[in-house]
């Protein structure tokens, strides 16, 4: 079967199958973490992925997979944000550590702050594999591990920038998901953006609708392998916008518009509320908080919440 085959046969079977100021919900601190055994994340990053091409398009015409078949399963968060810088390794940094990385974005500087794969593996004494980063960009390397003198290179983690696109992404994901069962992994899926600054809007939007069909089959992925279903959070987001029509349109990024910062961002998995939307106000730094406290890792450089109104809420038994 040829390559082109077989990536038109994962397209059509992912359709067949069905800041600074921000306000800090009373829940996001105090709210207690359910344990899952042996949690996992997938962090599912679509690079340079407007928010008014995606979810905030009312027909959702180039979403169809993360609008009809998974967006029904998990949380929705409507007013996400990147207020940091909106460039690509900047906004991977901020993610992975809680904290704005004002970063080069040629991959020429490590973040300062210690990532979630090395909080993840000092503190669980994971060895490499168990921690990874995929992409087709080899700059997203920098964002292996930061410059922290308490963490750095001995706690990265395991990396794989060999793809030339988004399908071959996805092949490493999966590879890598059943060769070394990571615990924690970020795969970042770049030809969205590629496209975007190639300045062709219709192949731009084809991008789109490539990777929302790789997010179904990744999410079905997890959901048919023993060692990741019912354990296994996934979190759909953005490193960046672009920029709307209002300051200069898709082909380029990189200030504060609404374009360059409104971006998606939605999980799935266990104790994750199913068709729930969400309209306050979360960060990319709030994610790194977030995922620790999945993982059962500390994350104290991060300058993000617990994202808690994603999560089901706990019965106590309680009555008022």
């Amino acid at each position: 079967m040829t390559r082109s085959l077989r990536h038109l046969l994962l397209i059509s079977a992912a359709f067949t199958l069905s800041c600074e100021s921000q306000p800090i919900p009373p829940s996001s601190q105090t709210a207690p973490t359910v344990v899952t055994p042996e949690p996992r994340v997938v962090i599912f990053l679509i690079d340079g992925i407007r928010w008014q091409d995606s979810f905030g398009d009312p027909t959702h015409a180039h979403i169809p997979g993360m609008w009809n078949d998974l967006r029904p399963q998990g949380a929705l968060c409507s007013n996400f944000r990147n207020l940091g810088w909106t460039l690509t390794n900047p906004g991977h940094g901020s993610i992975l550590s809680g904290v704005w990385q004002f970063i080069a974005n040629d991959g020429s500087q490590r973040p300062a702050n210690p990532t979630l794969f090395e909080y993840y593996r000092k503190q669980k004494s994971a060895p490499a594999a168990d921690v990874l980063l995929v992409s087709e960009k080899p700059k997203i390397d920098a964002v292996a591990y930061s410059t922290d003198p308490a963490h750095g290179a001995a706690y990265g983690a395991a990396v794989d920038f060999t793809n030339a696109s988004d399908f071959d992404t996805y092949d490493a994901l999966i590879a890598r998901l059943q060769s070394d069962r990571p615990h924690f992994v970020m795969a970042s899926f770049s030809e969205v953006d590629l496209h975007g600054h190639a300045g062709v809007y219709s192949a731009y939007l084809r991008a789109i609708e490539v990777v929302d069909s790789l997010a179904v089959l990744t999410w079905n992925y997890l959901q048919s392998d023993p060692q990741y279903v019912g354990r296994t959070t996934m979190i759909i987001t953005a490193d960046h916008g672009r920029h709307d029509d209002a300051h200069g349109g898709f082909q380029n990024h990189g200030d504060t518009c609404d374009g360059c910062q409104h971006i998606p961002c939605m999980a799935l998995g266990p104790n994750i509320r199913a068709g729930y939307a969400v309209t306050t106000l979360y960060t990319q730094r709030d994610l790194c908080t977030t995922v620790g406290s999945i993982l059962g890792v500390a994350t104290p450089q991060s300058q993000g919440v617990r994202m808690g109104e994603i999560f089901v809420p706990i019965q106590t038994g309680v009555e008022n």
